[in-house]
């Protein structure tokens, strides 16, 4: 009933953050060539709208943006979080079952295994478990904002040019000081592009 209500929750979440977001205007320019307009096809771009749309099914965008290294980090995350959700929900329903059991004196029912714990030893570790498994929820959702945040950042990013012509070099210059009419030693920081 619990993990219902908080799936619920998290397909909402989901839905409110599926709107299409924007951070900046793209400024690139369509490929002008020599080609007459019949024989040329559309210009197809890379949209970050597509690549967020795209990542509503985990890895999805990451497909999109042809970033297929990240797809075992994004399925990975995302299994190792359902893994926790589903055991803690699972050890939480097992203690639960075992306190009403003990409450109830359906003593048929009861876990061999739970025999020794009081009941407010069976109460403290639903709790616990109930904590974990709200803790999972939590963190699943932010694994699932993050992998579109990831998707739309590397759609964004798509056109940017990482080139071998970028650079950053140092080397030592020699400042005059006007006003004492002498030299200083420094060193200057020059970025190519």
């Amino acid at each position: 009933m619990i993990v219902r209500q908080y799936c619920w929750i998290l397909l909402s979440l989901c839905c409110l953050l599926a709107r299409p977001l924007s951070a900046q205007v793209d400024t690139i320019a369509p490929v002008v060539s020599n080609v007459s307009s019949d024989d040329s096809a559309k210009v197809v771009r890379h949209s970050p709208t597509v690549a967020m749309l795209c990542s509503i099914v985990p890895g999805g965008g990451q497909i999109y943006n042809h970033k297929y290294w990240k797809l075992p980090i994004v399925y990975g995350a995302l299994s190792a979080s359902g893994f926790f959700l589903y055991y803690s929900a699972h050890k939480m329903v097992t203690y639960r079952n075992e306190f009403i059991y003990r409450r109830d004196g359906l003593n048929t029912q009861l876990d061999p295994n739970l025999a020794e714990f009081s009941d407010e030893n069976i109460l403290q570790m639903k709790n616990n478990q109930r904590r974990n498994m709200e803790i999972a929820i939590g963190v699943t959702a932010v694994l699932y904002v993050l992998n579109i945040i990831d998707a739309m950042v590397d759609a964004h990013l798509y056109y940017f040019d990482v080139s071998d012509d970028l650079s950053i070099h140092w080397k030592p210059t020699m400042m005059q000081n006007y006003s004492q009419r002498n030299y200083a030693f420094g060193m200057t920081l020059q970025l190519h592009w």
